[in-house]
């Protein structure tokens, strides 16, 4: 008896910490869906809708888990009993066209409605006629997982109460931890997600990750305290070589600057530029690639400025290759490193 009972507590356990076990679930993803409207009393399908029906499957994406939901409509002419049937041929009239077109009985759903769910008034043809439809909706069946995670405060430990903004390519949620600085999110797996995490009075992180089940564990977030001197370099930040131009995969970083600066309306701070120049002496202040790091520095300063943050708060400064993060650098990931816009605090006040 005991053993069971450890085994019970056991998988109560596994399942209460989710952020570890990662249980695979599926969850359906709407992808694309499309009209088909009927004469009235009919339920054939119209040549322009059979040859809308054809470009809308060829759309669809290949090798990809889907379930269709058809659901059918009528205007309010007739009665209730008569409406439904109608109904029901319409939605299998759409099933059979789509089945036709070579997708699998088995993904289809139908659900008809009659005259209960207008889209438009009744009272006149253009409307009626809006309402002889059928809506065909095309789900994708995703694999999720959901992950766990904390903010904290890698001086203390202690948790942040903070916002968190969850991205993929296809979708992005934005949630409020809890006071301890935890949240919870669900994720597609396999695919690439982003994490930009907020809080007054710390600086903001981001972290790019994958969701892959048993890989991705308990996210922990340290967000570094605002204090006098303390710097962070503005992460996924490149410019164009040798210019002052961002490159186009750089500019979503901008508004999470934008927002730091809002969320902290009594910090000053100083835009660093540096640059790029390994294994040679330092430039000159009258040089050309001084005044690239400058710029550069500028080039964000002038954003912020444009965006509502008020010119006393910042200041902009060029450092050349005078504190490159490696002097010796001897890989791409490295002198990467060392083109970098900084952001450090000048002063702090109380939000």
């Amino acid at each position: 008896m005991a053993r069971i009972l450890f085994s019970l507590l056991f998988t109560m356990l596994l399942f209460a910490n989710i952020g570890f076990a990662q249980i695979p679930f599926d969850s359906l993803r709407l992808l694309t869906s499309t009209e088909v409207y009927f004469d009235f009393g009919k339920f054939d399908i119209r040549p322009e809708a059979s040859a809308a029906l054809q470009g809308f499957v060829k759309a669809l994406p290949d090798n990809a888990l889907l379930k269709i939901k058809i659901t059918a409509h009528t205007d309010a002419v007739g009665n209730d009993e008569s409406n439904l049937q109608l109904c029901e041929n319409r939605a299998a009239a759409v099933r059979d066209a789509l089945s036709a077109l070579g997708l699998s009985d088995s993904i289809f759903q139908t659900k008809v409605f009659g005259e209960n769910r207008p889209v438009a008034t009744n009272d006149t043809d253009a409307g009626r006629q809006r309402n002889r439809r059928a809506t065909v909706e095309v789900f994708q069946l995703v694999r999720m997982i959901k992950i766990n995670g904390k903010i904290i405060n890698p001086e203390t430990g202690e948790g942040i109460s903070g916002e968190v903004i969850v991205h993929t390519p296809a979708f992005r949620d934005t949630m409020q931890t809890d006071m301890s600085g935890t949240f919870e999110a669900t994720l597609p797996i396999g695919e690439n997600f982003g994490v930009d995490v907020f809080a007054p009075g710390y600086f903001f992180e981001t972290q790019i990750l994958k969701a892959v089940v048993g890989e991705v564990p308990r996210l922990e977030i340290p967000l570094k305290p605002l204090k006098v001197g303390a710097s962070i370099d503005i992460k996924n930040l490149y410019f164009v070589g040798n210019q002052d131009t961002l490159l186009k995969r750089s500019e979503p970083e901008l508004p999470k600057l934008l927002k730091f600066m809002q969320l902290n309306p009594f910090l000053s701070i100083e835009i660093a530029g540096h640059i790029n120049r390994p294994n040679q002496p330092p430039v000159t202040e009258d040089s050309w690639n001084y005044d690239l790091s400058v710029r550069r520095a500028k080039r964000i300063y002038n954003y912020l400025l444009e965006n509502g943050i008020e010119q006393l708060r910042m200041t902009y400064k060029g450092y050349g290759n005078w504190q490159m993060r490696y002097p010796k650098a001897r890989d791409e990931t490295q002198q990467a490193l060392n083109r970098r816009v900084e952001i450090k605090v000048v002063a702090v006040g109380k939000n």
